[in-house]
């Protein structure tokens, strides 16, 4: 599937809703950044004219405002002069020296006056040239590193390649930029070996050619290496909690990682594919919970909320219903007892009221998810107890199963999958630009569309989300599947526009991606990391009274 032929446009009316104003980068040209007027100040800086030699033409943004995402075109394998960090051939993420498609391009900028300071070279200061300081990596800290993880920061220039910063224990790195200059603009790989957050402690320190005084202050930038999104494994988890209010309910499952729990991560439920063996298994072992999940790493959702669960007191008894509310896939979905012999819920004899578990914060329940056929499932929920004696009950919620497909499966499996649920002879859906169930959706918005819940053989244009706005901001929330669309230019790009007219849209595309304080694509998680199914953000600020909005997707080369 190369291009999208046909364009669609699709409109929601706006919802109110509360934003955060925090911006993740996936891709682009930026800094970080230290400016010296009396003081050290830290930022993360673009150049709105790409030149970076003009220095008017800086945007300064408070770094605690930015996150650097590592983006699929960033995981690639280690080269040979990279040993020092890992195995040469063994994959990383790495943010490049030069610029990528759909990678950030990441440099370090110094704006300070020339004779300012003194020059420092080789361990000692000089007075010969027009001063510098040492730009010194103080401190990593993160779940990444938790993890096991290193970061490092690498060049290779006239035919050398070597550390310049490295927390692999016995690198001889000297975890330094020995002299940042005068309005130096120097660009180097930046190198993350675990997923997970990477909060990098930059230290500048420098000595006034005035009167001999030391200068130093320091800056934090913060990175994140996204999860693979996929849960598999003999210890899977759902993690159900309730915070609140009668709708206040969420779904996740999680990787417990066992042999390193340092590097659990649980998901919303709506951004990760539960794994199941093909062949003539076709069953995991699954536990559902109402305790919180001590996972570090948390995606989509709040790491509190995700912790607490369903908290002790909240409910009658601690206790939670899991109502069966329907079940979407080439095959039928049996729930059975930890022993595998007891079906608990199944879609095989209809879905009825009698499909419903129920567990508490007393003891999880142990199960064995079982499916008759591989293929895409999506197994949707109503979560229910008991609050002042009254029942509060979720919207439904779904867990995404892949039976014998991984999280990264082709459109060829996806359609294949959706046509044999739905009956339909062999390559009905095979033509991306087709649209079987017309509702306005070609198969390609489908397929890109998964996690929103769209179905290429129901008419479901509804279940695309709306524009929401807080008065200052208007924007258009999402999930964006980096398998199906890597941003780096090999996948068919989804592209999103919004408009307050149906006349005038806006759309960000990887070639115009705009910049940070003007309409920009950005993050919108809840949590503290990231998954390659990103819940991302069209967002344009300043937007004022807003009384309608709309959005659009396309899917294109």
């Amino acid at each position: 599937m190369k291009t999208l032929v046909r364009f669609f446009t699709f409109s929601w009316l706006m919802a109110a809703g509360g934003l955060a104003q925090v911006t993740d980068v996936l891709h682009g040209h930026f800094e970080t950044h230290v400016d010296y007027d009396g003081g050290f100040s830290f930022y993360v800086s673009y150049n709105t004219t790409g030149d970076f030699s003009n220095a008017a033409a800086d945007v300064r943004m408070a770094s605690s405002g930015v996150r650097f995402v590592a983006s699929p075109a960033c995981y690639m394998p280690l080269s040979g002069s990279m040993a020092d960090i890992g195995t040469p051939g063994s994959m990383a993420w790495i943010m490049p020296q030069t610029p990528v498609i759909g990678a950030p391009y990441l440099g370090i900028r110094a704006v300070f006056p020339e004779f300012t300071f003194y020059d420092y070279y080789q361990g000692f200061y000089h007075w010969f040239g027009t001063g510098s300081i040492r730009y010194i990596v103080e401190s990593v800290t993160g779940t990444g590193p938790a993890a096991g993880g290193y970061f490092g920061m690498h060049t290779e220039s006239l035919g050398e390649s070597f550390f310049l910063a490295n927390t692999r224990p016995g690198s001889p790195a000297p975890d330094q930029i020995e002299a940042l200059t005068a309005y130096a603009h120097e660009h180097f790989s930046w190198i993350f070996t675990h997923p997970g957050t990477y909060d990098v402690v930059m230290r500048a320190h420098a000595l006034l050619l005035e009167d001999d005084s030391a200068r130093t202050g320091a800056g934090v930038y913060h990175f994140s290496v996204p999860f693979s999104s996929s849960v598999s494994g003999v210890d899977a988890r759902v993690r159900v909690g309730h915070h609140g209010t009668p709708s206040g309910w969420h779904l996740m499952v999680e990787n417990p990682s066992l042999a390193n729990p340092a590097a659990a991560v649980v998901y919303a439920s709506d951004q990760a594919l539960v794994e199941v063996p093909g062949g003539a298994v076709r069953s995991i072992p699954l536990t559902f919970s109402a305790l919180g999940s001590p996972a570090p790493n948390c995606v989509g959702q709040i790491p509190a909320l995700a912790a607490a669960g369903v908290p002790d007191g909240a409910l009658a008894g601690d206790a939670v219903n899991v109502q069966l509310i329907s079940v979407t896939g080439p095959g039928h979905f049996t729930l059975l007892d930890s022993t595998a012999t007891t079906p608990l819920m199944s879609s095989a004899d209809g879905v009825t009221h009698a499909d419903v578990i129920t567990f508490s914060r007393a003891a999880d329940l142990g199960a064995v998810a079982s499916f008759s056929a591989e293929g895409l499932y999506r197994v949707v929920y109503r979560l229910s107890g008991i609050s002042s004696g009254q029942t509060v009950s979720s919207q439904p919620l779904a867990i995404y199963f892949g039976v014998g497909l991984a999280i990264d499966c082709s459109y060829a499996q996806w359609a294949d999958s959706f046509e044999r649920a739905a009956g339909l002879s062999v390559g009905a859906l095979a033509n991306a630009s087709g649209d079987l169930d017309a509702d306005g959706l070609v198969n390609a918005h489908e397929f890109q569309l998964f996690w929103h819940g769209c179905d290429p053989t129901q008419a479901d244009a509804g279940k695309l989300p709306v524009p929401v706005t807080d008065g200052s901001v208007l924007a258009l929330d999402f999930l964006r599947d980096t398998y199906k669309d890597r941003q780096n230019g090999t996948t068919p790009q989804m592209s999103v526009s919004i408009s307050t007219d149906l006349n005038s849209w806006i759309t960000r595309t990887l070639n115009d991606p705009g910049y940070p304080d003007g309409v920009y694509e950005t993050g919108s998680e809840l949590g503290n990391a990231h998954g390659r199914i990103m819940r991302r953000r069209l967002r344009i600020p300043g937007a004022g009274a807003v009384t309608k909005a709309f959005g659009r997707f396309h899917v294109g080369s």
